[in-house]
């Protein structure tokens, strides 16, 4: 009986640690997988406003969206400060609720082939608040943007607590759909990043295949893989799926396992 209960408390252990292991490994491709969305969502709705704003002046993108430039846009002086105001909450055209403001610098009118140096003003995405810049260097060969995020991290805010982000990424053009509304264009991303997530754990998070953003998909992300190290852990790797535009990918850990998770 003694031996029966000694191997019973030992496989409870074990199933624990195993558990353990893998919850540790879905909340870092959870959040990691959330940073890469942000990063992400930001980049499409300065492209998607901001050069209407800067060729119409008076435009605004959806009821609620409110639009302002210093100098005035309508002076010749650069650099100018645009901000993209959602105030107090409104849903955009994917139906997430933005609220507060993307600050965006622009040295020309051009805006889409430029530099974009972007700071954040109470901004929250989905209940998500932003803090820190981000820099998007516009690359002309591939029509994408190499970006990078300051030394000091990335932080991502919300009832989890607390996550940051470091590192390097970029965004290649992809296709456009044939369209030149830029709300349906594909980007492949690739990243090399590392960070800490909601539950306090170091992580690496670094691409091994093109992730395939779709600026017309609420999620973004629709495939992909990544390799990601939790602290202390084994490698795994992060699958975001065929090309749907759904929230599931998985996670395949060093032994195997397989276990689905939403982002």
């Amino acid at each position: 009986m003694k031996k029966l209960s000694f191997f019973l408390i030992v496989s409870l252990l074990v199933i624990g640690c195993k558990k353990d292991n893998l919850d540790t490994y879905t909340r870092a491709a959870k959040d990691s997988a959330l940073g890469e969305q942000l990063i992400s969502e930001v980049l499409r709705e300065v492209l998607v406003y901001i050069p209407n704003y800067v060729i119409n002046q008076n435009y605004s993108g959806n009821d609620g969206l409110f639009i302002t430039s210093s100098p005035e846009i309508t002076e010749s002086s650069y650099p100018k400060r645009i901000s993209l105001n959602y105030g107090d909450g409104i849903d955009g055209d994917l139906l997430r609720k933005k609220e507060g403001k993307i600050i965006v610098t622009i040295n020309s009118g051009t805006v889409i082939s430029e530099n974009l140096y972007i700071t954040f003003e109470d901004f929250k995405s989905e209940g998500t608040k932003i803090l820190g810049h981000i820099n998007y260097n516009y690359n002309q060969s591939n029509s994408g943007y190499d970006g990078e995020l300051p030394s000091d991290g990335m932080s991502f805010i919300n009832a989890n607590g607390t996550m940051k982000l470091y590192g390097i990424f970029s965004f290649s053009k992809n296709s456009t759909q044939g369209t030149v509304d830029l709300k349906d264009d594909f980007y492949n991303f690739t990243c090399n990043t590392n960070g800490i997530d909601f539950n306090q754990t170091q992580f690496t998070y670094v691409s091994t295949s093109n992730h395939l953003i779709d600026f017309s998909c609420n999620n973004y992300i629709k495939s992909g893989r990544s390799n990601l190290k939790p602290n202390g852990k084994n490698i795994q790797t992060v699958d975001f799926g065929s090309q749907n535009c759904d929230k599931n990918a998985s996670i395949t850990t060093s032994d195997g396992t397989i276990r689905n998770f939403t982002f």
